[in-house]
């Protein structure tokens, strides 16, 4: 099992963020036991690796919460698969076979209309599933990535998925978006979907990438003014 500790590397989460966001990992366990029953009810219905990995997720976002004064709620999951916050915040949860993380903000003024995360291992992807995910563009810019360069296109754009997918309403396939600058902590991005770019002004979307030794991090939010 990895022992690092995927957020270690962010001493100031919102510093690195860009936005005031609280983020928070822990070790995948059963913590079943801090469901809400009716989060139980649906743990109920998986085995116990994604049942572990589905309360461990659920824990950060909760203790999150908490620490921002929240009472303890339910986190429901819409019909997308994305948890339904309470009234003013916004919030993400991924996790790995190993960790779960969670990063949650409140809404208004001078934070963000909503945000995406995912964490993944570090890991050199395949040629065969790189061509899935990355657009001839990328593919051309990746050939002499580093090890990490192509989980992180991955990564950062599951977390884009996040991010949009509640308020675009649709499924966001791998090459309706493009990205660049993935050797720095602040990529870019490009939509090559015209439905995308009715919905979202992509200079509006901040991304942000934590590479560690055993993982990568990434995160992208919408700005609130462009509301």
């Amino acid at each position: 099992m990895p022992i690092e500790n995927p957020i270690d590397a962010l001493s100031n989460p919102s510093e690195w963020a860009g936005l005031p966001v609280s983020i928070t990992a822990r070790a995948v366990e059963d913590c079943t036991v801090d469901l809400h029953p009716d989060e139980l009810s649906l743990a109920s219905r998986f085995g116990a690796k994604r049942s572990n990995t589905f309360s461990s997720g659920r824990k950060c976002a909760r203790d999150l919460l908490i620490s921002l004064g929240q009472p303890a709620v339910p986190l429901p999951r819409a019909d997308d698969g994305s948890i339904v916050w309470p009234q003013g915040f916004m919030g993400s949860v991924s996790h790995t076979d190993h960790w779960a993380v969670a990063a949650v903000a409140r809404k208004g003024p001078g934070t963000a209309k909503a945000l995406g995360i995912d964490l993944e291992p570090r890991q050199v992807l395949s040629s065969r599933l790189l061509s899935k995910i990355a657009t001839e563009a990328e593919q051309l810019a990746l050939e002499k990535e580093k090890d990490w360069q192509g989980i992180a296109l991955f990564s950062l754009k599951e977390s884009l998925y996040k991010c949009l997918r509640p308020s675009f309403g649709k499924f966001i396939r791998f090459h309706d978006v493009e990205l660049s600058g993935l050797d720095t902590p602040q990529p870019t991005i490009k939509f090559c979907s015209q439905e995308l770019i009715s919905h979202c002004d992509s200079k509006d979307l901040e991304l942000r990438l934590s590479i560690t030794a055993e993982h990568v991090f990434s995160m992208v939010w919408w700005r609130a003014e462009s509301v």
